[in-house]
């Protein structure tokens, strides 16, 4: 009579030691392949390695991956939206690998990392890039990690599993209990007069491969996805492939008819329509560009307007009846002026015939949208906002003459105002041209930033995104 219970405690534990061996194989298999694509990339071709030190790029790198980047060539273009390796700006020495969202109106870029909604304040110089990055690696790197930052512990387990895994995985299952399969396979080799293959010595295997791989990882540099200046949360923003700051990015979904950062740096002539549209700007007087910019999350610059203008496109367009202007200003207390508006010339001749849609800024610091040569129907804002302050401002008209004021995403006035005149002009900011008949073309003594241009009546709901984009 047999024995039965002898007989499925040996079969339980065969398929036990059957499922360790297995797993440790398939732990040996997925470490070989990882750490191949890792090193094999460095040893055949001109690219380098870098092992993530810092989090900033969560959820798309962590630390301990292995970003794989091929060389950066001098003139390369640089693709907005994807992950460069690039020498700190803000930290000589250091290695930041993070991705690149905005080309900035100078030529330099701005970056980011994609755990974090704040940009890096520093901008990058595309000479400083050194590669741009093709493959991702995940966990390949954690030994060189956990080195770097101490974690002595955990390479030392991380070690002890290793070698222990490479041990089991290289153990023959004929070493084992015969089981059915074992014994089948014995079958065949005495019918064919096979001798068993030699026994491996698995120690030096593994321990020679362990080596191998922990050398060939060390092998590759390592650098941070830290921020340059600041961390504030952990929101994905910055998505590959999205290559826009929220706030150009909300504006532009709209479709503006001109949208004008205002980065430009001291000096320029030109300011760059970034609706896509090509109705450059042109800057005119004694304006200070470069002034520090509205919106700390989008880095750039505004412009002081304190007796210059900007005309915002070339040649003469046909004044809309339904519009929308949207800019963000500072004053500080006395300051007053012409914020925006359309007249029919570009420059500041007194005898200008046409002028109306613009928005000012009374004595008081209130803004003011209806008041030009010979038309007095306005609105007003209930409070001043010469207070030192960024505010964000929207104006939308109907064809019907219904305005309302928007001040920080808030609508603050409404009401009919003036009627406006049907002839061909150009849109202004800072300054406008028709003497002072009208009592609000003197130049805005204050700064000006992010100014967009809409032939359409944007609804409250787009103007608050707008505002919540900032």
């Amino acid at each position: 009579m047999h024995d039965t219970r002898h007989h499925h405690r040996s079969a339980g534990s065969t398929w036990a030691r059957l499922v360790v061996v297995l797993l440790a194989r398939a732990y040996r298999s997925v470490l070989l392949t990882l750490s191949a694509a890792a090193i094999l990339p460095l040893l055949l071709t001109s690219m380098a390695g870098y092992v993530i030190d810092s989090g900033s790029m969560r959820p798309t790198i962590s630390e301990g991956d292995v970003v794989v980047a091929r060389p950066f060539a001098a003139g390369e273009r640089v693709d907005v939206g994807r992950v460069y390796v690039f020498e700190d700006p803000a930290v000589p020495g250091r290695l930041l690998v993070h991705r690149i969202v905005e080309r900035r109106d100078d030529g330099d870029f701005t970056t980011a990392g994609d755990a974090n909604d704040l940009t890096d304040v520093t901008p990058l110089d595309a000479a400083d890039i050194r590669g741009r990055g093709v493959l991702l690696v995940p966990y390949a790197g954690l030994p060189v990690h956990w080195m770097h930052t101490g974690q002595w512990w955990r390479l030392a387990l991380w070690l002890l599993l290793t070698v222990g895994a490479f041990l089991v995985a290289a153990r023959r299952l004929e070493d084992e209990p015969p089981s059915w399969l074992q014994r089948l396979r014995r079958r065949v080799r005495r019918r064919r007069a096979v001798p068993p293959p030699p026994r491996r010595p698995a120690v030096p295997v593994a321990a020679s491969l362990a080596v191998v791989l922990f050398g060939g990882v060390l092998s590759t540099g390592t650098a941070n996805a830290a921020f340059t200046s600041r961390t504030t949360s952990h929101a994905n923003t910055w998505a590959a492939g999205a290559g826009l700051q929220r706030y150009v990015a909300a504006v532009q979904a709209d479709q503006p008819y001109g949208f004008w950062l205002l980065d430009e740096p001291s000096g320029s002539t030109y300011a760059v329509d970034r609706s896509g549209n090509d109705r450059t700007g042109q800057y005119y007087g004694a304006l200070a560009l470069g002034r520090p910019g509205a919106l700390a999350n989008n880095p750039g610059t505004a412009v002081g307007t304190s007796g210059g203008r900007a005309v915002l496109g070339r040649n003469p367009v046909s004044a809309p009846a339904a519009y929308s202007i949207e800019l963000w200003f500072r004053a500080v207390p006395g300051a007053s002026g012409y914020l925006a508006g359309f007249e029919n010339d570009r420059d500041d001749d007194p005898v200008g015939s046409f002028a109306d849609r613009s928005v000012s800024m009374d004595g008081t610091g209130r803004l003011v949208f209806g008041r030009w040569a010979g038309r007095t129907q306005t609105i007003t804002s209930p409070r001043a906002y010469s207070d030192g302050a960024w505010h964000h401002l929207v104006v939308t008209n109907t064809s019907a003459r219904y305005t309302v004021m928007y001040v920080d995403g808030v609508a603050v006035a409404a009401g009919n105002t003036s009627q406006d005149s049907a002839y061909a002009g150009f849109w202004r900011i800072g300054q406008g041209s028709t003497g002072t008949s009208a009592g609000n073309t003197s130049a805005f003594t204050g700064d000006l930033d992010n100014v967009s241009i809409f032939h359409t009546v944007l609804p409250s709901a787009r103007v608050t995104a707008h505002w919540n984009a900032r």
